[in-house]
């Protein structure tokens, strides 16, 4: 049974870590991230079956389910007083999902390929990925 879900940079994810049971309930408002949830699951899925690339590719490729929002949200941002925007990227990009159970865990990090004039530039690639045995990476 999954312990602990984590996301970063996935739709309208920025960073959700979930403790979880052996029942869940997703509740929220419209646009609040029930789906991403849903759709981060299922990528995680794909993943753990061999085709990331070809799921991010019927999401409408990498760039497509990245968070589009700033890097970093300030605490303006957090208290509404100005919107939350997206900016120029500083840091590679990077959608990492994982889980961790009591006996093992799963994390991977995905970004896009160092530019070059490959028919592939744009096609997700894997910057990390790591399991491990037990609840934590160590």
């Amino acid at each position: 049974m999954l312990q602990t879900l984590a996301i970063a940079n996935y739709r309208s994810l920025h960073h959700l870590v979930v403790p979880m049971e052996r029942l869940n309930l997703v509740t929220g408002d419209n646009g609040s991230g029930k789906s991403s949830l849903y759709r981060a699951l299922r990528l995680l899925a794909e993943t753990a079956q061999g085709s990331v690339a070809a799921a991010l590719a019927g999401e409408g490729g990498l760039g497509s389910a990245l968070w589009a929002g700033p890097e970093q949200i300030d605490r303006r941002m957090r208290q509404g007083e100005i919107p939350v925007q997206g900016t120029a990227r500083a840091q590679p990009v990077s959608l990492r999902l994982g889980f961790a159970a009591e006996t093992f865990g799963y994390a991977i990090d995905l970004g896009l390929p160092v530019p070059s004039r490959s028919m592939f530039d744009l096609e997700p690639q894997i910057k990390s990925e790591c399991i491990w045995a037990g609840p934590f990476l160590r």
